[in-house]
C-alpha cells in the first residue's frame, strides 16, 4: 500500500482522486475493503478480462487455443482480439499485455474537460472495473454470510451448552440442599431423642 494516507475519496494505490479516475471502485482484497481508481482496479486483476476487448472472463476459462496469456503477468487476451487475422492451427508470436509493454500505460483516459464526455474505450474500461468491484465485493457479501451462518450455529451449540452445564449445576446445588437439610434433619432428631 503506498505510504500516503488515502481519504474516502482516494485511490488506495496510486492516490488519485474521484474527480480525476471518474470512479473510486470499493474493493475486497485480502479480507480488506480497499477504493481503488478504475486503473488501479484492473491492474490489480489483470487475469479476469481482455486488456484489448474488456470482456471480464467471468467463471468461464477460455479453451486453450482461444486465449493468449501475456509473458510476464497472468493476463489473457483473446486470441482474436490480438491477432485478428490468425486462426487457432497458427503460431503466434509472445503475446506482451499493454501495461507489460509500457509501465506508464493507464487504461483509463479522463473525460473531455469541455463536455465532460466519455470516449468509447474508456466507456469499456469503467464498465470492467465496474464489474470487477461487484464481483468482488459479492464474493465478500457471500463469504461474509457463510461466516455468519457459521457463527450462528456455534453460538446455538454454546448457547445450549451452558444451559446444559447450568441444568447440571442446579441439580448439584438441590442434592447438596437436600442432603444438608436431611443431615440436618436426622442430627437434630438425635439431639431430642437422647
Amino acid at each position: 500500500m503506498n505510504s500516503r494516507q488515502a481519504s474516502p475519496s482516494n485511490c488506495d494505490i496510486c492516490g488519485a482522486t474521484q474527480t480525476l479516475s471518474l470512479t473510486i471502485h470499493n474493493i475486497r482484497h485480502r479480507a480488506h475493503t480497499r477504493r481503488y481508481c478504475t486503473n488501479c482496479v484492473l491492474k490489480q486483476h489483470p487475469g479476469l478480462f481482455c486488456p484489448i476487448c474488456f470482456d471480464l472472463h467471468e467463471d468461464s476459462l477460455l479453451a486453450p487455443h482461444h486465449r493468449l496469456m501475456c509473458v510476464r503477468c497472468p493476463s489473457i487476451a483473446h486470441r482474436s482480439c490480438v491477432f485478428p487475422s490468425t486462426t487457432a492451427a497458427e503460431s503466434t508470436p509472445p503475446f506482451f499485455c499493454p501495461i507489460c509493454l509500457d509501465s506508464n500505460f493507464t487504461f483509463f483516459s479522463p473525460p473531455d474537460r469541455k463536455t465532460g464526455a466519455v470516449d468509447v474505450q474508456s466507456a469499456k474500461v469503467l464498465v470492467a472495473a465496474a464489474r470487477i468491484a461487484a464481483l468482488s465485493m459479492s464474493k465478500a457479501a457471500a463469504a461474509a454470510r457463510f461466516d455468519a451462518e457459521r457463527r450462528a450455529r456455534e453460538a446455538a451449540v454454546a448457547r445450549k451448552r451452558a444451559k446444559e452445564a447450568l441444568e447440571h449445576l442446579a441439580e448439584i446445588l438441590a442434592r447438596e440442599q437436600d442432603e444438608e437439610l436431611n443431615g440436618n434433619a436426622s442430627a437434630g432428631g438425635r439431639r431430642r431423642g437422647a
